[in-house]
């Protein structure tokens, strides 16, 4: 296993190096000053044009800037935003809110996702399993914009049951209601992917032979058969981890969540290309840690799986 771990570390490496070399080329590469519109209507003084060409090499080759920008990243300087704010503290100030705001939004993916998929499964054609499916079609077919006005319109402006935004603290409690409107889509998901596992794999030889030797139900699909239904589960909630750290912008935005969605919306929107590069690159340095701690999962869950 740790043989495996350390290869795949070392393969993230030329992987992290491309993705963030073409995220780079796509934001900085593009024809045209990106200082030349930031004044205003007026335009700029050829002497800020100049300043900040410099700052951030643009004058010279995309290959020069790229490597000027990774020897700051590989010692944690994220660099600085047009306006001069550190990138490392803003960071600082909005990952943190966006990691909570995904955790729980995981967990009620896999909580309610993986325990209806199971119940679904195991009660294949009876009235739960109907309803289940029913009622995952639903969440699938509302945008998530929906579902979040409507249980922000609901809880808190008519039953006052939550605040209506979140604070600027972002307590977790705060949290929960945004959390599942994250999670909404994503959750039917994992029902639906459960409970087809479930169901295919009850019909499998070691299940047979489990139900054969005598082994309570309860063993028979806590310990054989759910430790391997949850293997497409969990690619799917690892998947989504990284997905929910960038794709939060819809629900960061209704409940005034000051996160890593909310942000890069704002830097695309005022084009500070520099801001936008390190975020897209924090976000890949996520999708790949998930991605290697889904893969070590595989081997915990289904003991056929080794990794040599």
């Amino acid at each position: 296993m740790g043989r495996y771990v350390l290869r795949r570390l070392l393969q993230a490496i030329p992987v992290f190096i491309g993705t963030t070399f073409l995220i780079y080329l796509m934001v900085w590469g593009l024809p045209g000053n990106p200082f030349a519109g930031r004044c205003g209507q007026r335009p700029c003084p050829d002497a800020y044009i100049q300043r900040m060409t410099e700052k951030y090499h643009l004058n010279e080759n995309i290959i020069s800037q790229y490597f000027w920008y990774m020897s700051h990243l590989v010692r944690g300087d994220f660099g600085e935003t047009f306006t001069g704010v550190s990138v490392n503290s803003l960071l600082a100030q909005a990952f943190p809110v966006t990691l909570r705001l995904a955790i729980v939004a995981i967990a009620f993916e896999a909580l309610i996702g993986i325990v209806a998929g199971v119940v679904t499964g195991l009660r294949k054609g009876r009235f739960i399993d109907n309803l289940v499916l029913v009622s995952t079609l639903f969440l699938i077919a509302i945008p998530t914009f929906v579902t979040g006005a409507l249980l922000q319109w609901v809880l808190g402006v008519e039953w006052g049951i939550i605040k209506p935004t979140v604070s600027s603290e972002a307590r977790w409690s705060e949290l929960i209601v945004p959390g599942f409107v994250l999670a909404s889509v994503t959750m039917a998901f994992v029902t639906r992917l459960t409970r087809v596992s479930v169901v295919e794999n009850r019909r499998a030889d070691y299940v047979r032979t489990a139900v054969a030797k005598g082994l309570t139900e309860s063993r028979v699909t806590g310990v054989h058969l759910l430790r391997n239904s949850l293997i497409p589960a969990v690619t799917q909630l690892g998947l989504d981890l990284g997905g929910l750290m960038a794709g939060a912008i819809v629900t960061e935005g209704i409940f005034n969540i000051r996160g890593i969605g909310g942000m890069l919306f704002m830097a695309i929107n005022r084009q500070d290309s520099a801001l936008v590069v390190s975020i897209v690159a924090l976000l890949v340095l996520v999708y790949l840690v998930v991605n290697l701690i889904v893969d070590v999962l595989y081997a915990v869950l289904d003991p056929r799986i080794r990794y040599e």
